[in-house]
């Protein structure tokens, strides 16, 4: 069932939000612009860019799976956020328009390279991880940025090269450009203060970051799905298997289980009986009939009844369970040698269906299952720490070792391991950007400036999601690695075209050309990627939604760290 709906969401979603973010984007492109001629050249650049990557990762067989089932709306916003850079570019540049796009795409042509290649350093911190469907969305969006680069810089200059450039007054509509250089020449100590003092606030959402989640609480209550879930909670024992394995030790001549005492007596654990009530074809086997004891029944059992008192568990399943229910036919407890004249008596395929799930005498083992009720307020590791140490304070002399795994299990260990990788390799993701800054600006200053707004952008997000007690999961893990890789993009572009407005400028007149011309790339492409992605809050798929809210929102914290936070930055350390 599970399953089932995921996929059914994630087709839908595909399509949907494809269509929803498309309309949105060219609404957005045609307020920015005023002309149909660069929506229509900047959306076929782009769709042009979505349909080669569809067809590679088709061609290489790489899986779309619930994680990286928004990569098509994903690479269509990045790669239509180039193109409003480069188109921006063109249409400010006041030169001969039979060189103009030669200069536009020579000028733009590092800064795209970079940004492309710092967002596949951020992207590429995926396939740090050791879950293949987390991989394969790296591998997905980094194949997306190499073809959405070769795109910008081939199918946008002939697309623009082909429609005719008619005269045009280049009017700019960023009305806050004054409004932005305002603020930031009056409060920008404030500003330093005020993003200090969120960050280190952040710092402590981000201690309180935690991956517990609960399978049913990732679709919306008045879907099938939830109701089918809860109803299998409530009624029929829960939902998410977890198993208890114990293997015993194998049995040495130092243990005598079984032998006579007199003639014609035998001892079966501790008990004497007259061997005349025992039929020949018992002891045909002998391992099966020394295997029942009292010390091996009792491990299962309290193990059992361990986990069927722990409120997250619902039906438990072991051979104690078999054993209740013989003691309930006997109308009174079997005993040992009973149990044991019982098992061999028992046809083979019966002994197949509902013996060997539970007990493979042969090979010594016993496994006790039990399903996790997951519309409880389930914490999955404490449930499993509390298990694995209430095994290792109840083990003995006849058991080799005991295994906890299970469904519940992997998917604990899925996203530990992916939270510790991901939160990781946001450290080593950060110093290479960095370095890619130093060799792009050639200036360690304007890096470290460049690179905070980014640390900033990323900690903001970590730090609410945090503070709200929202779990992270399989998708919400990845907007870290996102707001980096397309906050960058932004910074890029800003601090580049600062450079050039630098060289002839004194300080606040090279920030307001920059807010100008990057700045109103920035603004526009930070909007319409936040309002791309806020349509994602309509799906149904609750991942998805967070997924949605969390990455609009970290692409105006971006945004704002762009157009605030650098500025103020290089008022601050007086940059010249």
């Amino acid at each position: 069932m599970f399953a089932s709906d995921v996929i059914d969401f994630v087709k839908k979603d595909i399509i949907t939000f494809s269509i929803s973010v498309t309309l949105i984007i060219i609404l957005v492109l045609f307020y920015i612009f005023k002309q149909i001629k660069y929506v229509f050249v900047c959306l076929l650049s782009s769709i042009y860019a979505v349909f080669v990557v569809f067809g590679v990762i088709s061609f290489f067989q790489i899986e779309v799976t619930a994680i990286s089932s928004n990569f098509s709306a994903l690479i269509f916003i990045l790669s239509i956020s180039m193109n409003i850079h480069i188109i921006n570019y063109y249409r400010l540049l006041k030169i001969n328009p039979e060189i103009q796009i030669k200069t536009t795409f020579s000028k733009m042509f590092w800064p795209c390279f970079y940004t492309s290649l710092t967002t596949i350093v951020a992207f590429g911190s995926l396939l740090l991880t050791d879950i293949k469907p987390i991989i394969d969305f790296g591998i997905i969006m980094i194949i997306s940025l190499i073809v959405s680069f070769i795109c910008s810089f081939s199918i946008l200059p002939l697309l623009l090269y082909i429609i005719p450039n008619k005269k045009q007054t280049s009017k700019n509509i960023f009305i806050f450009k004054d409004f932005f250089s305002s603020l930031t020449n009056d409060f920008f100590k404030i500003i330093i203060f005020i993003t200090s003092l969120s960050f280190i606030l952040s710092i402590g959402g981000i201690l309180k970051l935690n991956v517990e989640n609960s399978f049913i609480n990732y679709f919306k209550k008045d879907t099938e799905i939830y109701k089918g879930m809860k109803l299998i909670d409530n009624e029929l024992g829960g939902t998410t298997p977890l198993d208890v394995v114990i293997n015993f030790k194998q049995l040495d001549d130092s243990i005598i289980i079984e032998q006579e005492i007199n003639e014609g007596d035998i001892l079966i654990d501790d008990e004497i009986y007259d061997d005349s009530i025992f039929d020949d074809s018992i002891f045909e086997n002998e391992q099966n009939n020394t295997w029942f004891t009292k010390e091996k029944l009792k491990i299962i059992s309290d193990i059992h009844y361990y986990l069927d008192n722990r409120k997250e568990v619902g039906k438990v399943q072991s051979v104690i369970s078999l054993i209740e229910l013989a003691n309930l036919i006997n109308q009174k407890p079997l005993e040992i040698f009973e149990l044991s004249v019982l098992y061999n008596e028992i046809p083979q395929d019966y002994k197949e269906n509902l013996i060997y799930p539970y007990l493979l005498v042969d090979h010594n083992m016993a496994k006790i299952t039990a399903r996790i009720k997951d519309s409880e307020n389930i914490n999955r590791k404490k449930l499993i720490n509390d298990l694995k140490n209430y095994l290792d304070n109840n083990n003995n002399s006849s058991v080799e070792n005991f295994k906890v795994n299970g469904l519940l299990v992997l998917y604990n260990n899925m996203l530990d391991s992916l939270f510790n990788s991901q939160i990781k390799s946001l450290g080593f993701v950060i110093i290479i950007i960095f370095l890619m800054f130093i060799i792009l600006f050639k200036s360690i200053k304007l890096s470290i400036i460049g690179i905070i707004p980014n640390i900033f952008a990323s900690s903001f997000i970590l730090g609410i999601i945090g503070y709200l007690s929202i779990p992270l999961d399989i998708m919400t893990i990845t907007i870290a690695a996102i707001t980096i890789g397309i906050a960058v993009d932004n910074t890029i572009h800003y601090l580049y075209r600062f450079k050039e407005f630098n060289k002839n400028n004194k300080l606040m007149e090279s920030i307001k050309l920059t807010n100008s011309s990057a700045g109103l790339a920035v603004l526009t492409t930070s909007i319409t990627i936040a309002m791309g992605f806020s349509i994602l809050c309509f799906s149904n798929f609750i991942p998805t939604v967070l997924f949605g809210i969390f990455t609009s929102l970290a692409m105006i914290f971006a945004m704002l760290g762009v157009m605030i936070l650098i500025p103020s930055l290089l008022k601050f350390f007086k940059y010249e």
